[in-house]
């Protein structure tokens, strides 16, 4: 398992934002604690993985895990990577630049 982004900077969370952002993921549904990981495929295509609140497509609210009526729903989601997080952000399977 990747390791998890537990302590958010305001620097940190600001570049986190820009850059899930920029791959078509909204941050407002990316809960603090996602686990974040990038895969390659044999054909090159570059995934992001990612853990995200389930919500309401009506209301836009944060729907309550049925299995646990004490957290909200999550669920993993992936969406391809279109840009490359910063090195330093250390999310496991980026290309960094030497």
């Amino acid at each position: 398992m990747a390791p998890r982004i537990t302590e958010l900077t305001e620097r940190r969370r600001t570049a986190l934002c820009d850059w899930v952002t920029a791959n078509n993921v909204r941050p407002k549904d990316v809960p603090q604690n996602s686990d974040f990981s990038i895969t390659t495929s044999d054909d090159g295509q570059r995934t992001i993985h990612y853990t995200a609140y389930v919500r309401d497509e009506a209301t836009d609210n944060i729907l309550v895990d049925p299995d646990d009526r004490h957290r909200a729903w999550r669920e993993q989601r992936s969406t391809p990577c279109l840009v490359e997080p910063p090195a330093w952000l250390r999310i496991p399977g980026a290309r960094t630049k030497p």
